[in-house]
């Protein structure tokens, strides 16, 4: 996304410069010798987007009636017991051993290139189950979160699950809700996890009075359990960082004339950004050139605060726009540079309205208005 965003850039400025000159100039009547160097602004990019716009509602991402954002992940047969399988103990008092399983979330590969504090304030897990054992069934749910660097543990009590009233109900559909006020869950979300693991026990306790009658033997006796992971886009960020190295995809490789972009061409090339963001998130973006070998970075560009984040109400919402201004600005220096790159760094930082001290909620209907303009200072030999 990044280089196609870039390199998108370059098309822009390229064949706009080009467009420009041949409106502004009639070439034939100037000295073969002469050389310009006009400053020529360019309209680019305009847009107005919402998130709802860039991500979908899916299976993973969900809006509910206020259009909160909620990321949700599920997993089947967490539990699945049947009444051989409480085999230890004694006969008023039997266990059952939960089958260890874990979530694997599938974003390790976005982990490595994130860095800072953010923290998930309203996570849940909700442990839906059905479940036609008579007796009174406790369970107890060992969870540990793994991330990059530590792990996590949920430290949930052990909690009793609904039965059915025999005869006249034989199975029984609830679900126990896994929050902050029961858990760490908050604390393990917010690694974020790599990997959430679980484990556990199940502790049938028999009454005397079910004994006596053998109603353990009149349902169904299976219990059957899944875990619901929901995550609110509820949050406090604090300098999140994402990094990425790229190839470098402007470096001239010697095929001067498939490459549209020459270091010498230009003085000065500036993206201008004006925006009106209603966002709770504040953006800046740096862009290195990095020569691998010498392991070193020869030029950057540092576009802070593209973005400044929009105010919110006491709950957490926006409740208005932040205008922003910021320049992107590529100099004869970077240019002079690129060919002794072989690496692009980028890296942007993210904080949320009051730099993470504040909770914001990000809704699908937020917006962002943009306005992004081309300033090139080429460089023009009539030779």
């Amino acid at each position: 996304m990044i280089k196609r965003s870039i390199i998108f850039i370059w098309v822009i400025a390229v064949f706009s410069f080009h467009g420009c000159i041949k409106q502004t100039y009639n070439m034939n009547m100037l000295s073969k010798q002469v050389v310009l160097s006009p400053t020529l602004a360019i309209s680019a990019v305009k847009g107005d987007i919402s998130f709802s716009d860039i991500v979908k509602a899916s299976d993973t991402v969900t809006f509910d009636q206020n259009k909160l954002v909620i990321l949700v992940f599920k997993r089947d047969s967490v539990i699945d017991l049947k009444l051989s399988d409480f085999s230890k103990g004694t006969l008023i008092h039997k266990t059952a051993i939960i089958e260890p399983g874990n979530f694997d979330l599938n974003i390790q590969d976005a982990l490595s290139h994130i860095s800072g504090n953010f923290l998930i304030l309203n996570p849940s897990f909700k442990f839906n189950y059905s479940n036609s054992f008579p007796d009174s069934v406790k369970i107890n749910l060992n969870v540990t979160g793994t991330g990059k660097t530590s792990n996590v543990k949920l430290n949930l009590k052990p909690f009793t699950l609904a039965i059915p009233n025999i005869p006249v109900q034989q199975e029984i559909t609830s679900s126990y809700i896994i929050d902050k006020t029961n858990s760490n869950l908050p604390q393990l979300i917010s690694l974020p996890p790599e990997m959430i693991a679980y484990s556990g026990t199940a502790i049938m306790t028999s009454s005397a009075k079910s004994s006596q009658n053998g109603n353990n033997i009149l349902g169904p006796n299976h219990l059957i359990g899944s875990l619901e992971i929901e995550i609110p886009l509820d949050l406090q960020i604090n300098d999140l960082q994402f990094t990425d190295t790229v190839d470098n995809f402007i470096k001239n490789n010697g095929n001067g004339k498939d490459n549209p972009v020459k270091p010498d061409d230009f003085q000065l090339l500036r993206i201008n950004i004006s925006a009106k963001n209603g966002f709770p998130l504040g953006a800046s973006l740096k862009m290195s050139l990095f020569n691998s070998s010498t392991n070193s970075v020869l030029n950057t560009v540092d576009a802070s605060s593209i973005l400044g984040p929009a105010p919110v109400d006491a709950n957490g919402k926006s409740n208005g726009v932040t205008e922003t201004s910021a320049s992107i600005e590529f100099t004869k220096e970077f240019f002079s540079s690129v060919n002794k790159a072989d690496k692009i760094i980028f890296r942007f930082t993210l904080n949320s309205t009051g730099n993470g001290l504040q909770e914001v909620k990000i809704y699908s209907d937020y917006r962002i208005n943009f306005n992004a303009s081309l300033v090139v200072n080429p460089v023009i030999n009539l030779n």
